[in-house]
Order: structure tokens, then C-alpha cells, then sequence
């Protein structure tokens, strides 16, 4: 193993922290407003962007450069990301520091970027980490951690066997991201499948508002003003608790008789099709395994069981799922009503046939569970593999 001397980062960085935007000047366009939530482990991420136009003579201090790494000061602390010419025109924002090496000759900027992704630098930045809700850390709890600094030749070799290695594990992510995408597809690709060979064979169609195969109500929500609403045994799912799952069990939150007695909500029994109607969880699908109430944001569906099966509804709201959001109103927040929702068409084989197209999907979704499993494990031990080589980089190990 080799021994590297070391030195403080900011004997051979330079720190900044970025500036406090005020959210309230946020335009369509204009400069992107690089947050915490940008700065994700290792790259940059544009998701929800916010823009700010030019303004005032210091502005210029936080614009950002390509190259730029920035590390994340709040939250999920020391993550670390470099600016890429798409990620411009952008400037830095509070709680988010750049970081630049003062001298190239003696600092080789891809070895600094690979050094603060090791789990050397992250374990040191949590561990200096202040708060309890959330962390914190300053620029100057980063500028007192030591780096490891070989010759500027062994930085370049260190670099060059790490970019090698690295980028078999990113070719390897890549391909395992494939993989993930098109096994999450398998189930949808199967349902249109089904459902198209059913118009062929001319299935029976009938509207969802139809009470002959099924009755859609929805739930209500108890006045939160009365404590003992709440202090009860019946179970009580809220939207956001529904997550395409076909046996709930449980909730959140319980409520008591007298509660149901005194509100609008109702107890939809045991294999009701539940379907989230507003905001970001519309389209969301659930099937109780247990009698419970649901808020009002949650359509309950009954199917009549000598003409519809449950799993057959539920399956086919799956493959409606987009459809039905697309009727929606209320823009980046989609609201449905059970009107909307029952004017939907299921196509209707046979009871028989139901089940046979149940039991079909119910065990294509078993095998896709456990490769789900195993993708999710392959997809740890990159990530485990990926920081133990960065661990052995700056430790004087990578040779081995």
C-alpha cells in the first residue's frame, strides 16, 4: 500500500458558497437556479427547473463555469456534481458550494472530482454534519478535510485506471437500467396484448357506471376537529397510500365507528378496487385485502362477482391508467371524478375466461418480482463495487 502525503482542501481549492435567490423572482427563463435537489450523487440533475434573469453587479460572482464541482452544504450532505456546457447559463444557489482548484499544475481536477465521490470524503462530510431535522455543513468544515496528494503524474495514473475500471461499472449501470425498464414494461405490454386480442374476439364491452357489474362510490374525510375520530380500529387510506398494490392490510391512520357514523366516508369490503382521483397520485390503483374506508380523494369499486372479476378490474385499470388520467382537469395537479371514471369502457369475456387471464398475469407479475429483486441487488453491488474502487484509489490500494 501507498503512503500519499496530504494536505487541507482548501490549501489547494478555493470555496464558495452560492447566493439566496428569492424564489419569488423566478421567471420562465433565464439563468438556471442550481439547488441542493440538482446536485445528486455524482452528476447533475435539471429536474423541476427555476430560472432568474440577471440582476445587480454581484450577480456575476455565482454564475457557474463548465467544470464547476458543486457539493450539496444541506440535507443529504457532501453529494457532488460538475457542471456540463448543457447545464448552462446557471448560477449557484445557497446551500450549494463550488468548488475550484487554485492551482492546476498541482491539483488534477478529475481527481479531485473522483476524490470527493469516494466514501472517504461523503463519510467525513456526514460525520461533520450539524442539526438533527436535517444536516448542515460549511465550507469551511470541507476546507479542514485532508486530501490525499500524490505527484501531479500519479494523480493523472490514478485518474486513468479509475476512468477505466469506473466506466465498465457505468456501462454495466447502463445496462442494468435497460434491463429495469424493459421488465417494468412486461406487465403493460401484456395487458395490450390481452385487451386487443379481446376486441378481436369481440369481448362484451359495458360502461363502469354500469351497476349491473359494478358500484363506484367514493370516501369521505372525518372532522379532524374531533380527536377521537381518529383513536379507533377501522382503517382509514388516505391517496397517497395506494401504490399500484393488490393487497393492502393496513393504513396510516385508524378511525372509530362513531366516525363513519358522523362523515361521508364509508367501509368498502374485503377485495374492493380502489382508484386515487386527485393530484399527484391520481391513477394510482390499490385492492383491499381487509374492510376499510378511504378519503374522498379515493373511488372504492365493487364488482358484482358473478359478472367481474376484482383482479380482472384491477388489471384493467392498469392498462386504462393513462387514458383515464388524460381526461382529467387541473393541469400539473390531474383531478378525476367518479362521472369521468364510469363512462370508461371494460371489455368482458366470461367469468371463466376472467380468471384464467388473472391467473396468467398474477404469475407473469410473480416472476417479474423476483427479477425485480435481483436487478435491485446486481444494481447494489455496482454501487458497492464502484466505492470500494474509489476507497482503494486514494488509499494507495488500486494496484492490487
Amino acid at each position: 500500500m501507498k503512503i500519499y502525503p496530504t494536505k487541507k482542501l482548501g490549501e489547494v481549492v478555493k470555496i464558495q458558497n452560492g447566493f439566496a435567490f428569492r424564489s419569488s423572482e423566478y421567471v420562465d427563463s433565464g439563468f438556471f437556479v442550481m439547488r441542493i435537489t440538482n446536485v445528486q450523487d455524482g452528476f447533475i440533475e435539471l429536474n423541476n427547473p427555476k430560472y432568474i434573469r440577471e440582476k445587480g453587479d454581484d450577480f456575476k460572482k455565482f454564475v457557474l463555469n463548465p467544470n464547476d464541482i458543486l457539493v450539496s452544504l444541506t440535507g443529504n450532505v457532501g453529494r457532488v456534481g460538475i457542471i456540463q456546457k448543457e447545464h448552462l447559463p446557471a448560477v449557484l444557489n445557497q446551500r450549494v458550494a463550488r468548488i475550484v482548484v487554485t492551482d492546476p499544475d498541482l491539483l488534477d481536477q478529475k481527481y479531485l472530482f473522483n476524490f470527493l465521490k469516494s466514501p472517504f470524503f461523503i463519510s467525513k462530510v456526514i460525520e461533520m454534519g450539524h442539526g438533527m431535522a436535517q444536516k448542515n455543513v460549511s465550507t469551511k468544515d470541507i476546507e479542514n478535510l485532508q486530501i490525499p496528494l500524490p505527484s501531479f503524474a500519479e494523480q493523472k495514473k490514478i485518474v486513468s485506471k479509475l476512468e477505466k475500471v469506473l466506466g465498465k461499472i457505468k456501462e454495466a449501470k447502463k445496462l442494468r437500467s435497460e434491463a429495469e425498464e424493459t421488465t417494468k414494461n412486461l406487465i403493460p405490454a401484456e395487458l395490450h396484448k390481452i385487451f386487443s386480442e379481446g376486441e378481436k374476439k369481440g369481448w362484451e364491452e359495458k360502461e363502469l357506471g354500469d351497476e349491473t357489474i359494478l358500484k363506484i362510490t367514493s370516501g369521505g374525510t372525518p372532522s379532524r376537529s374531533d380527536a377521537d375520530f381518529y383513536n379507533g380500529e377501522i382503517p382509514w387510506l388516505k391517496s397517497g397510500e395506494l401504490e399500484d398494490n393488490a393487497n393492502i392490510i393496513n393504513s396510516e391512520e385508524k378511525i372509530s365507528k362513531d366516525a363513519v357514523k358522523k362523515s361521508s366516508t364509508k367501509i368498502f369490503p374485503k377485495g374492493a378496487v380502489l382508484f386515487a382521483m386527485y393530484g399527484a397520485t391520481a391513477g394510482k390503483i390499490g385492492m383491499l385485502d381487509i374492510e376499510a374506508c378511504t378519503n374522498q380523494a379515493v373511488a372504492g369499486m365493487i364488482p358484482v362477482a358473478e359478472k367481474l372479476n376484482n383482479k380482472f378490474l384491477y388489471y384493467f385499470l392498469m392498462q386504462k391508467r393513462a387514458e383515464i388520467i388524460s381526461q382529467a382537469w387541473g393541469g400539473a395537479q390531474p383531478n378525476l371524478s367518479q362521472t369521468i371514471i364510469k363512462k370508461f369502457k371494460i371489455s368482458l369475456p366470461s367469468l371463466a375466461e376472467q380468471k384464467k387471464i388473472v391467473a396468467r398475469l398474477n404469475l407473469l407479475s410473480e416472476k417479474i418480482k423476483k427479477l425485480q429483486d435481483y436487478q435491485k441487488s446486481a444494481k447494489s453491488d455496482l454501487i458497492s463495487l464502484e466505492q470500494l474502487i474509489l476507497s482503494s484509489a486514494f488509499s494507495g490500494e488500486l494496484d492490487k
